[in-house]
């Protein structure tokens, strides 16, 4: 972080307006917006021109506190949002308002603020398809650097050959995970599922111990039998090496795993 966008960061906290009145590659100072306060901080580069030295600073504010601040603009609230929306990506409207407003004590125009979240959101969800396309690289580096390790991926084709096919879904078993379980763990396998929270959903199927997990569109019996029978082949025979499987409801599973492990 530099140091215009430190001070920014700072004044935004503590609900102030300033100014920055010098500003080069070698000096910055930056005072305060309120009538006659004396809120001022200045820095220069050190004698060898590599690292800023803070020369002068007056942290006493005399001027009230304000709500509204031109230094939470657009580009600024978009960087905030952006780690917002990676963990909750359904992230509504007024919750950015309220979330803003409990943190920094904001009062924020809402067709800004709207226009920002717009702008977050292009971030996180091109991101999101990049790295989905990225997909096959990432496999192709995972059995290249893990020998021993299954990677398996589907996709669905369409029907105009030019478009790009779409993601399916992905099964992984590291080679060390599998020989861990193996050589260290009781014969036990936890089989669960659980929600994805990202734009385009989606569910990650698991067997614990972190054996293997996989990535799918919904969690149903087809996949659960995929899934499993990859794991079956992963792990050998069930029946000489006496796997034991603990299960939950999940939609699906029990059929699945009578399927593919009818004596397990």
């Amino acid at each position: 972080m530099d140091f215009k966008e430190a001070v920014r960061e700072y004044c935004i906290q503590e609900g102030r307006r300033v100014r920055f009145k010098k500003n080069d590659n070698v000096q910055c100072r930056t005072l305060c917006k309120g009538e006659k306060c004396p809120w001022v901080i200045y820095v220069s580069k050190d004698s060898d021109g590599v690292f800023w030295q803070v020369k002068i600073f007056n942290d006493d504010h005399t001027c009230p506190r304000e709500t509204k601040n031109k230094l939470a603009n657009r580009g600024w609230l978009a960087s905030k949002l952006v780690k917002k929306l990676r963990k909750f990506p359904n992230l509504k409207h007024f919750e950015t308002l309220t979330y803003f407003k409990s943190k920094c004590d904001l009062d924020l125009n809402k067709s800004s603020l709207t226009r920002a979240l717009g702008d977050a959101r292009h971030i996180v969800y091109s991101d999101a398809v990049a790295q989905y396309g990225m997909v096959r690289d990432y496999g192709e580096t995972l059995l290249k650097c893990n020998p021993g390790t299954n990677m398996r991926m589907t996709t669905i084709l369409h029907p105009n050959p030019t478009e790009e096919p779409t993601f399916d879904k992905m099964y992984i078993c590291l080679d060390g995970c599998k020989n861990g379980f193996r050589t260290g763990c009781r014969s036990l396998i936890g089989l669960d599922g659980a929600f994805l929270k990202i734009r385009f959903g989606g569910q990650i199927l698991a067997a614990i111990y972190a054996i293997a997990n996989a990535i799918v569109l919904v969690e149903n019996t087809d996949n659960w039998r995929w899934f499993l029978e990859l794991l079956h082949e992963d792990l050998g025979s069930y029946t000489q090496n006496g796997w034991c499987f603990i299960l939950d409801m999940q939609k699906g599973l029990i059929t699945a795993v009578q399927e593919v492990f009818p004596d397990g």
